[in-house]
Formats: structure tokens, sequence, C-alpha cells
């Protein structure tokens, strides 16, 4: 409560009274939330959300599915399977699928991972890393894939860049880190990666085809899927990231100090064992930071906005001197930066396996992912509204009903 002095009229007698600051100075009081969102969204040139529920998002999550529309689902995205401009949905979509190939993907690496314990079949432990590192990235593609509501990408589209770009932006990022220039601390990935995947991107679909700017969020993060899961697959496996290798000559020396002698079978099979737990340690705390609170989620930002710019223009260099791009791209190269930051907040989050960093840039990041796609659904619906506009005007001139008028 704050004191406002009140006088009926000039000359006469004044009283106090108390009123709620946030009635006095409402904008001074403003939530620190919501100023926070405010500052963000004007980084990324973006609306506040309207209209947007995660209950009402993932409500199609359990619904029952016919065989033949599962089949079906991703069979989109050519000349011949794009829907027609009016029939594309461009409220916030509701996708489903998502969840089932998450669900089917981590009960095959459960199994696997009970199998290799069971039997310790050095066999297995490929198919585990493999499964373990592309997992919740194939997942949360698959979200993306949904999210995509003109349906005018295809999966030779996405498989092509998960693999081609994912290896471009791997490449160029090493090239990258290894000139003088760019090295510059913990900080220097922020800056690198994501450059390195944006470029990969815009090698990759240098067509005017994809016109959305929900195509460049859903091309972004095929780019991030791949490099993510490829990413993934070298820290579980290496001794840098504590994977495989580093639990196998851990245990290798345990057992070679050891006073009890063991037959070579049972000492590769505990050394196996010891490495394939680092490895699961290892792979299990990426599957839940690093693909979808990271890489994917940076890498849909940058294209998403780079999209925005582009359209359905050819490339050329000036557009990635657009001041709004330019901005939007800043958003995720700080999240990356303060994700690799030297400094970690609350470092041994959830026994260890997180940091206040990584969940705080992952929250960010998907705010300012989710304004992108409604801005995307607003560029669909408008596109609609001129498409009709334009049907109107040629009826109209062939009925006689009026004077033919360019669609705007």
């Amino acid at each position: 409560m704050v004191p406002v002095m009140y006088q009926a009229y000039p000359g006469g007698p004044q009283q106090v009274y108390y009123m709620p600051a946030a009635q006095v100075h409402p904008r001074a009081h403003q939530g620190v939330m919501e100023g926070l969102n405010s500052r963000i969204r004007k980084l990324a040139s973006t609306d506040q959300l309207e209209g947007f529920s995660l209950g009402q998002m993932f409500s199609e999550v359990f619904k029952r599915r016919g065989h033949d529309e599962l089949e079906d689902y991703f069979m989109v995205g050519s000349r011949a399977s794009t829907p027609p401009l009016e029939l594309v949905e461009t409220g916030w979509p509701k996708p489903w699928m998502f969840f089932r190939v998450l669900g089917t993907l981590w009960a095959a690496l459960l199994l696997l991972s009970l199998m290799f314990y069971f039997t310790t079949n050095s066999n297995l432990i490929p198919a585990i890393l493999l499964l373990g590192a592309f997992a919740t990235p194939m997942a949360t593609l698959t979200l993306f894939f949904e999210l995509n509501t003109p349906r005018n990408v295809s999966m030779y589209m996405v498989a092509k860049l998960f693999i081609t770009g994912a290896v471009l932006a791997l490449c160029a990022a090493l090239i990258l880190d290894s000139l003088s220039i760019f090295q510059i601390g913990d900080w220097e990935a922020g800056i690198v990666e994501e450059c390195a995947k944006l470029f990969a991107v815009i090698l990759v679909v240098r067509g005017v085809r994809f016109k959305y700017q929900l195509n460049g969020i859903l091309f972004g993060a095929t780019v991030g899927a791949g490099f993510s899961a490829f990413e993934t697959m070298g820290y579980a496996f290496g001794i840098n990231g504590g994977g495989f290798l580093a639990g196998f000559v851990q245990a290798l020396g345990q057992i070679g100090t050891a006073q009890a002698a063991q037959t070579q079978a049972q000492a590769m099979s505990l050394v196996m064992t010891a490495g394939v737990t680092q490895m699961l340690h290892e792979l299990l705390v990426r599957m839940f930071t690093a693909a979808p609170l990271g890489h994917m989620v940076w890498t849909a930002i940058a294209a998403g906005a780079f999209w925005r710019v582009k359209q359905d223009r050819p490339f050329s260099a000036g557009m990635l001197m657009d001041k709004h791009f330019l901005m939007a791209f800043a958003i995720p190269v700080l999240l990356h930066a303060f994700w690799d930051a030297p400094w970690q907040l609350f470092a041994n989050l959830f026994g260890g396996a997180s940091s206040l960093n990584e969940i705080l840039a992952g929250l960010i990041g998907w705010y300012v992912l989710f304004t992108l796609i409604q801005q995307g659904l607003k560029q669909v619906k408008q596109e609609q509204m001129s498409h009709l506009q334009g049907a109107l005007a040629n009826v109209e001139a062939t009925l006689g009903l009026g004077t033919y008028r360019q669609p705007v």
C-alpha cells in the first residue's frame, strides 16, 4: 500500500488515501516474469501467445487410432500428397504421433539394455548406443513434423536433412572450432555450433518451394536432431564424455590390480558391464536435456527466424543481415552459451545429471519457439485469406458481378 494525496478542488482540504501500489503504478509493478517475456518477445520480434494451452495441444495423445491412419500419417509432403491450402489447420495443432514414436523407441532401448545385463552379449552394445542416442531426437523431430501444419515437407526431405544437414553441421563446427579466431573458451560453442547448423540448413534447402516459417522451424529442428544424435553417440561412447570407453578403461584398471584371479571371460564381462552402465548414464542424461531442450530448439529458432525473412525468395547473403533475423538469432546463441557457461547454477540438480542453466535455457527456448510457431500459423492463415479473396475476385469477374481485383 502506498499513500496517495487527494484534493477535491484547488485550495480545498487535502486527504491521504492508501491504495495498492499496483493500481498507482501498474507498469512499475509489473511482474518480473511478464517483463522478461516482453523483452524476449521483442528480441524475437514475436507477439504474446494467444489461445495456447499445453493441455489442449496434447489432448489427442492417447486417442485411439486406426491402423490405416497410422500408416498414412507420414505420407504427405510431395506435390501430389500436400493438402490444399484451404484445408490447412491454422489453429494450434494437436500432435500425437510423437508420443508413439517415443514410447516405441524407449521400450526397445529398455528391452535391449535388460537383455545385455542378462546375457552380457557384446553384440547388443552398438544397438543400445544407437537407440539411446536417436530415441529422443527422433521422437521430438516427429513432434516438429506434426507442428508443420501445411504438411508440405516429405519424410524424404526430413531424412535428407537429418543425415546430410547434420553431417555438414558437424564438419562446419569442427572447422570453425579449429580456427584460432573462434577460440574464446567455454562460450565458443554458442557461436560456432549455431552458425554451423544454420549454414547446413541453408545449404541443403536452397530452393523456393518451401516458403512458410513453419517449414523453416521444421528444417532447423531436423538438423538439430541429427546433430544432437551424433554428438550424443560421441559422448556416450568416448572417454571425455564419461561414456562406454571411460567406464571400460576404469574397470579394466581396477581388475588389473585386483588380488583375486579371474578368468579372461569373467574379466571381459565385468569391464563391458561397467562400460555399458557408464554409457547408459550418459545417454539418459542427454535424452532428457540435449535433444529436447537444446540443439533442436536452438536451430529451430534460428531457421524459423531466417525463413521469416526468406519466405519464397532465393537465398541471398543480405537476408542474414536483416535486423529482425539477427535479433532472433542472438537468442539461440546466448542460450547455448548460457548452457555451456563455466559457472553452473545448481550443478548437482537431479543427482548431478543436469543443472539449472540447462532447465532455464530449455524453458526460454521453447517459449520463444512457441511464439514463432504462432507467428507461422498466422502466416498460413493470412495466405488462406488472400487465396480466398483471389478466388472470390475471379468468380465475380467471371460472372460479371464486379471488376476483377488483384489478390491482396
